[in-house]
């Protein structure tokens, strides 16, 4: 899968994909790949730091970049994909419905490059073992089962998969959130649980502390109370008008989202872009684990451009220009497009 994957984002030219330099097998033993040798990921980052969180100019760019990486994860590798993505622009090849769901997130499985090849400022995603295929050759999503295996992280794992549901492309963004809050806040109010990383047995004992998690995860999404120990440490206004978006309230922009529904990543990126205006973060803005130098990784989201608005009794969206991201020229170079 790992292959597949990879050899699928090579065709959109994504700098957020390792390069496949090789790969084979050795008869009745195994196979492998040879990929690009990359860096520290972003959870060992965070715990070599005193605070064990990042200062929140790197979180909220660690956070937008994370987010690219699931997008085009989403978009890259269906039916046909080469034939299909040869030619065409970059914003013509994020359109097309084909794509993986990575099942996995977690800060273990993003990375930095390594500074010798000047990629230390770019995130790579990574560990596509769990990946799923969300859409059928020549159709749309494919439909969902009726119920699905828990495999993942517990900490990080969205609500559907904790449930033994079918996961879809919101799942993933909701255990992008999870994984966000912690390194911008420092932990997860259910951190001191220990569980296993994928299959669990119901007769286990580690099923009862998932059960727990789960309980905390879904209180966080129906009290405010728990919402705001969450979201300690964290831009409270914009995090929240995320969460309350991906966990199924009615927004002006995002109606309840289903198993079948395409996330509103624009309305994400400009949260993130917002919160940045608002704490006067800088684009260039020196990154925690390269302090000496200014930032200079991938900015802004391939997304159309659009503003929007909190809603009508809130300020608009402004243009970010000189924040986090908004600047698809930068973008497209630091991507080699």
């Amino acid at each position: 899968m790992d292959c597949r994957v990879l050899r699928g984002a090579q065709q959109i030219n994504s700098c957020h994909f390792c390069t496949i330099e090789d790969r084979g097998k050795v008869e009745e033993r195994f196979i492998f790949i040879v990929m690009k040798l990359i860096g520290s990921n972003l959870w060992d980052l965070r715990v070599e730091r005193e605070s064990m969180r990042f200062t929140l100019n790197t979180a909220l760019k660690a956070a937008e970049q994370c987010l690219l990486c699931i997008e085009e994860l989403h978009r890259v590798g269906g039916h046909s994909a080469i034939n299909i993505l040869i030619g065409l622009t970059l914003s013509d090849r994020i359109k097309l419905k084909m794509g993986f769901l990575h099942r996995d997130i977690k800060p273990g499985n993003f990375a930095i490059g390594r500074p010798e090849t000047h990629e230390n400022h770019i995130i790579f995603v990574l560990d596509f073992g769990l990946c799923r295929k969300y859409q059928e050759k020549d159709k749309d999503v494919r439909v969902p089962r009726d119920s699905a295996p828990f495999r993942g992280t517990t900490r990080y794992a969205p609500i559907a998969a904790m449930k033994q549901l079918e996961q879809s492309r919101k799942d993933d963004l909701e255990g992008w959130m999870y994984m966000v809050v912690e390194w911008t806040s420092g932990g997860l109010p259910w951190r001191k649980y220990k569980v296993s990383y994928f299959v669990i047995i119901r007769s286990s004992p580690l099923a009862d502390n998932r059960e727990e998690v789960l309980k905390m995860k879904e209180d966080v999404k129906q009290s405010e109370a728990a919402m705001a120990v969450f979201l300690r440490n964290c831009p409270e206004r914009e995090f929240k008008r995320i969460m309350n978006a991906m966990q199924h309230v009615r927004t002006e922009y995002l109606y309840e989202l289903t198993y079948f529904s395409i996330p509103d990543y624009n309305f994400v990126y400009y949260c993130i872009q917002h919160a940045c205006k608002a704490n006067n973060i800088k684009q260039t803005d020196p990154v925690d684990w390269d302090k000496d130098h200014e930032f200079n990784g991938p900015t802004g989201p391939p997304g159309d451009g659009k503003l929007v608005q909190l809603d009508d009794n809130e300020e608009d969206f402004e243009a970010v220009s000189g924040c986090c991201g908004s600047d698809r020229a930068s973008f497209s170079t630091h991507c080699g497009h």
